[in-house]
């Protein structure tokens, strides 16, 4: 074995030493993975039903991204997945059969048998599971029971968004798939939100293939990071970097999330968001619960919520108080999560996988590190992504960062000038924040948070009917504006601080 692809070797720099995305080529050669093909998998999986999302080509043309409310759903086997894939020109698209995605064009329509849990999809298989090697990194007891597969049509995208537990792994076994990644402090100018609500992840409304400056001038100011994924190469995601990836051809991929040290710290956040977020979920109707809330999630009642809470509070001020208080690295710890997911249980355990099997990685100690190809330092990467040649081995390479005049090239957008000028938060010299309005509504804020002025254009409605009309929409759109407001990340963590102190004054 090439000793710079010694299994330590890459465990400590995944671990420790790299905080920007780079991808690891030729490390999965061996993996019995590398043979399979949508048509493989499907003889494994013979009569088994799995969930498809199916989304239009034409969003890639839409003002914001195509959410996963906005797909069609079906559930069927992969042999009929193949064979809406490798149906003829001339075949009926009219005549659905006992294939329900034939009634959609290839021409228009994309599939994708996304984000399914290995452990669950083939339960049967164990030598599928054990063709998935992370021990090839150094997670010597991580395989596809660990792991989440992908598979998808040609341009099926996944939404812009962090997760925010862990880092990613992702191996490309079939196909290629183009991601665009983006750091963390560019979250503002991705306009972060957490509409729809899922557990762990924090989108982007922004439509990567036709982004509008006009309304998210902040975004220009962003600087992409570009990959092309080929098979056999992984990705390396870091820790909240953000990801919008589209399949370029039929594709298959696999992924595993790390655990990191910051992970308890993001579990208690996650917590307080979902209780926020269930909160004001169970006041909407069905039809805003439709929009605001992704059709992977549930909403939880306020027992299990506040269980849920109790319990991450409890295991981050168990954690810092046997290791201190946990800062913002960029790296992770050498421990392990089974999945992305990772909120509390209210039965005293922490959830894993749908398995609720615990991976217990083993903890890779710098003395076990000793016979690894030496590192000479940290790696740095300029403002342009770029480190220097001699410092990896030419078998990792730094995903390049193309600056925020690749969006003038390619989309002729000019480049925004400052994320700050773009705030629409201002504050005056008396302490008080004034909330710009598109509707004439001027709205203030007293430093202690209480309204003492609000004024508002008048509606010039006509009947009784259309007034209870516009009031219900305004309502919806009210209660959007608050479920946004109170579920950002940063407001999250500033209600964490205030509520971890709490219970510490009440302890």
């Amino acid at each position: 074995m090439d000793s710079s692809k010694d299994p330590k070797y890459l465990h400590k720099l995944v671990m420790h030493d790299i905080d920007k995305p780079v991808v690891f080529h030729g490390v999965i050669q061996n993996w019995s993975a590398s043979e399979w093909t949508p048509e493989l998998l499907t003889s494994v999986l013979g009569d088994k039903e799995v969930k498809i999302r199916i989304g239009l080509k034409e969003a890639k043309q839409w003002e914001s991204t195509q959410w996963e409310a906005d797909c069609s759903y079906e559930t069927t086997t992969l042999t009929n997945f193949c064979s809406w894939l490798n149906q003829s020109g001339d075949k009926p698209q009219d005549r659905r059969g006992d294939n329900p995605l034939l009634q959609y064009d290839p021409e228009k329509y994309w599939c994708y048998v996304d984000y399914k849990y290995m452990a669950q999809l083939f339960e049967d298989h164990p030598d599928i599971l054990q063709a998935i090697k992370w021990s090839d990194f150094g997670f010597e007891t991580r395989d596809g029971k660990q792991s989440t597969i992908w598979i998808g049509s040609e341009g099926a995208t996944t939404p812009g968004h962090y997760d925010t537990y862990g880092c990613n792994l992702v191996a490309q076994i079939y196909g290629r798939k183009k991601w665009h990644l983006f750091p963390p402090s560019q979250s503002a100018a991705l306009y972060q939100t957490r509409i729809p609500y899922e557990e762990s992840s924090v989108f982007s409304p922004i439509n990567i293939s036709k982004p509008d400056s006009t309304k998210y001038p902040q975004f220009t100011s962003t600087t992409p990071y570009i990959v092309t994924l080929d098979p056999g190469d992984v990705l390396f995601v870091p820790h909240h970097w953000w990801h919008f990836v589209e399949t370029m051809e039929t594709s298959i991929s696999v992924n595993t999330w790390i655990e990191m040290e910051t992970d308890h710290k993001d579990r208690f956040h996650e917590a307080i968001t979902r209780m926020l977020a269930s909160g004001i979920l169970s006041s909407a109707g069905n039809d805003g619960k439709s929009k605001w809330l992704n059709p992977t999630e549930e909403l939880y009642d306020s027992a299990t919520n506040l269980m849920c809470l109790k319990k991450a509070n409890e295991s981050l001020l168990q954690h810092q108080q046997s290791t201190g208080p946990i800062s913002t690295p960029h790296q992770p710890s050498a421990l392990s999560m089974s999945a992305k997911s990772s909120h509390y249980s209210c039965d005293d355990q922490q959830e894993s996988t749908p398995s609720h099997q615990v991976d217990n990685d083993e903890k890779v100690s710098a003395a076990s590190l000793s016979d690894s190809p030496p590192v000479k330092r940290k790696k740095s990467f300029d403002s342009h992504g770029i480190i220097d040649d001699s410092v990896l081995p030419d078998f990792i390479t730094p995903v390049p960062c193309l600056g925020h005049a690749y969006w003038k090239q390619n989309y002729h957008l000019d480049a925004s000038s400052s994320v700050e000028e773009h705030n629409m938060n201002t504050e005056t010299s008396s302490g008080e924040t004034t909330f710009a309005s598109e509707n004439n509504i001027d709205l203030k804020l007293g430093s202690k948070g209480c309204v003492h002025e609000v004024e508002a254009q008048k509606f010039n409605a006509g009947d009784a009917n259309q007034n209870q009309r516009n009031s219900g929409e305004m309502d919806d759109n009210i209660l959007k504006i608050f479920l946004e407001s109170v579920t950002d990340p940063e407001v999250v963590k500033h209600i964490g601080v205030v509520f971890s102190k709490k219970m510490k004054e009440t302890a």
